[in-house]
């Protein structure tokens, strides 16, 4: 019982294969709130930089509107000119706060989840239009966490710009005097104040919610010991294949070494234990290793050896040397060459001497 209790429960961190696959479904660490701050910082500086131009735009439409052009709509009926003007006044009002504000969401998912290209997002799925499944979300628990969330951070928000502002609200009838230059100046540094106050309330809230948006995916994306191991084999392979594959490709490689010892020039044995094939003929720089083994492998090459006649020397020190240091195909290095030579002399004086 207490190991299929270990085996779902999740103690283990994602693995990187996990945290992609939670990426590629758009499962990421991401707070909606610090969107909402940076809008909010952006409109404040956009209202700083370009609050002259906005009342510009502002003062003409109000012109406009009790000038006039207003009474000439009204007596001839035509409003054609009137709406021209006051839909491009409106273009040239919000198309730097429209512009400015996608910029600055884009930047905001950016920064939290860089670039994410979610296929599931793409798709169609017809359950989110089931009435049933909406209603059960809208009156689901975790829609009441969210709407009491909600519900506290706008009440916080109030308290906030209530104290930003009570010491403002005498001035208020005051504004009747004001010219309306006066007024715009006042409302403008009024909205910037209370933008600067809620947003840097909201960074805060951010910012916590962030961690905790991290916190809780880390948790969700936790796994249990059982799935690591299903996603390593998955990965990996199943560890049985690969020992088997591991080993057939042993045993290729025996075979095809076992297959070169026929044409070595000589063996260079332990005399018992190792036993290294060498080569050489002219169009070598230096004789090279054909075949090593120890132990069975070792008294395979010898039993061939002395099938096709192939000379074995005894040489311990040389054979130690040679299987330790040299790999099959590999040519002899320049410090045993007088070790190699005089083995090779041996037996090329060896071969002559039968042959005559």
């Amino acid at each position: 019982m207490a190991s299929e209790s270990d085996q779902g429960e999740r103690s283990e961190e994602a693995t990187q294969q996990r945290r992609d696959d939670f990426r590629n479904r758009g499962q990421v660490a991401q707070s909606k709130e610090f969107s909402s701050v940076l809008l909010l910082f952006s409109a404040v500086l956009l209202i700083w930089l370009m609050s002259r131009y906005f009342f510009q735009q502002i003062w003409e439409i109000f012109n406009l509107t009790f000038g006039d052009s207003m009474v000439n709509a009204i007596r001839t009926g035509d409003w054609s000119q009137l709406i021209r003007f006051a839909l491009s006044k409106m273009v040239f009002i919000l198309a730097p706060m429209l512009g400015l504000f996608w910029v600055v969401g884009f930047i905001a998912t950016v920064m939290q989840v860089g670039f994410v290209y979610n296929e599931e997002a793409l798709q169609i799925r017809w359950d989110r239009l089931d009435p049933v499944q909406g209603l059960g979300r809208m009156f689901s628990l975790r829609a009441y966490i969210e709407g009491a969330k909600a519900l506290l951070k706008m009440t916080i928000i109030l308290v906030i710009a209530y104290f930003l502002l009570k010491d403002q609200i005498q001035t208020l009838p005051q504004l009747m005097n004001f010219s309306v230059a006066q007024i715009m100046v006042f409302l403008g540094t009024l909205t910037t104040r209370l933008l600067a106050g809620v947003g840097t309330f909201m960074l805060v809230l951010s910012s916590a919610d962030y961690f905790y948006q991290r916190w809780d995916l880390e948790k969700e994306m936790r796994m249990t010991k059982q799935e690591v191991k299903e996603e390593v084999k998955s990965r990996e392979g199943d560890p049985m294949i690969k020992a088997r594959v591991k080993r057939i490709q042993r045993e290729t490689a025996s075979r095809r070494m076992m297959d070169e010892v026929p044409k070595a020039d000589v063996i260079v044995t332990n005399p018992t234990h190792l036993a290294v094939a060498l080569k050489y003929d002219e169009t070598m720089v230096s004789p090279r290793v054909i075949a090593k083994g120890a132990d069975l492998i070792a008294e395979k090459i010898r039993a061939i050896a002395r099938e096709h006649g192939i000379p074995i020397v005894e040489n311990k020190p040389l054979a130690r040397a040679m299987f330790k240091t040299l790999k099959i195909g590999q040519s002899i290095p320049r410090e045993l060459y007088t070790a190699v030579a005089e083995v090779l002399s041996y037996v090329f004086r060896l071969k002559k001497k039968r042959r005559g």
